[in-house]
């Protein structure tokens, strides 16, 4: 039954005095005027208030209503399709929730072993020195790319300064008076990892390479360079279930397995949308930790995901379970 048509209490709406040359600010609205405006202005079915509106206090409208509801609108009208409930919408966003996390879990395993994978062949190939990965001798310095260079190696002379928050960094500056690459890797962001394999001359990326399926140079890079950006949506909570990045990861034999269809040679999944994660990590966890992403994945879409379009704004192919059983 739909609930009965609610007016807005007397004095709810508090107005912002505009900036000089500005727009006059969206005037404050209760959780209680916010559910009226979406009941009577945007077609949206809201069947217990009084959840609606505690959930609103746990969430906030901004992630949880304007982060998730062009999903459920008409986009000629502006409203929301008939039929639509606030907890289709906090369906979707207890989805996503559930999504980053089992993301975000298993994109850590593949950053820590990535970032071991390129401090142990730089510490074989150069040394355990600092001064090592300090040094430009070791990256390919163009006109291009040598302020890019040595602002990742301002990066770690600032880590070396620091009276730094990790007590192993602190131990080695203090007893050995040297923080080897593998110690010093472990406070680097991702980014900044991507950006010193990007700079290598080639001897340590190709056997970082070699590590994972023996892919190409420009393969990881690109895998590297959309992970990172996953990793921060993951990080900050964003909506995540049809997130897509600018760039693109490199073609792969997951995409021609799968058949995955294209338009003018380009396919059109997995190269910047969610999927394209799942074929990242296909190629940068191992076999046993692949495994359980998969079934957690498998599992959340099972259990929570709200209609049958969302693989599709996901990027997924129809088959694409069978990424389990592709070799790479």
């Amino acid at each position: 039954m739909k609930p009965p048509v609610r007016k807005a209490p007397a004095g709810a709406f508090r107005y912002f005095t505009a900036k000089e040359g500005g727009e006059m600010a969206k005037p404050f609205k209760s959780y209680e005027d916010l559910l009226i405006f979406l009941q009577n202005d945007k077609n949206l079915i809201i069947e217990d208030f009084d959840a609606a509106r505690h959930i609103l206090s746990k969430t906030s409208y901004f992630s949880l209503i304007s982060g998730y509801k062009d999903t459920f609108k008409n986009p000629t009208t502006g409203k929301y399709i008939d039929g639509t409930t606030f907890h289709d919408i906090y369906r979707l966003y207890q989805f996503d929730n559930e999504l980053r996390s089992i993301f975000l879990k298993y994109i850590l395993i593949a950053e820590h072993s990535v970032k071991s994978s390129l401090a142990y062949h730089f510490s074989a190939t150069y040394g355990e020195d600092q001064q090592e990965y300090l040094s430009l001798s070791h990256y390919m310095v163009t006109g291009s790319t040598q302020k890019k260079i040595q602002k990742l190696i301002s990066i770690f002379q600032y880590q070396l300064k620091l009276n730094n928050e990790y007590a192993y960094i602190n131990h080695y500056k203090s007893k050995h008076h040297n923080v080897p690459l593998w110690i010093m890797i472990q406070v680097l962001t991702l980014g900044q990892v991507s950006h010193m394999f990007d700079y290598l001359k080639a001897s340590v990326p190709i056997k970082v390479c070699n590590d994972f399926n023996q892919i190409g140079r420009k393969d990881l890079h690109s895998f590297l360079s959309i992970m990172t950006k996953h990793r921060n949506v993951c990080a900050h909570g964003d909506r995540f279930f049809n997130y897509r990045t600018k760039d693109s990861i490199t073609d792969t034999v997951i995409h021609k397995k799968l058949h995955i269809p294209q338009i003018s040679g380009r396919y059109q999944m997995g190269k910047n949308d969610l999927f394209s994660e799942v074929i990242i990590l296909k190629y940068l966890l191992d076999k046993e930790d692949f495994r359980n992403f998969y079934y957690e994945l498998k599992n959340c879409l099972k259990k929570q995901a709200p209609g049958k379009d969302i693989l599709s704004l996901m990027g997924f192919p129809d088959d694409w379970m069978s990424i389990l059983r592709i070799k790479c």
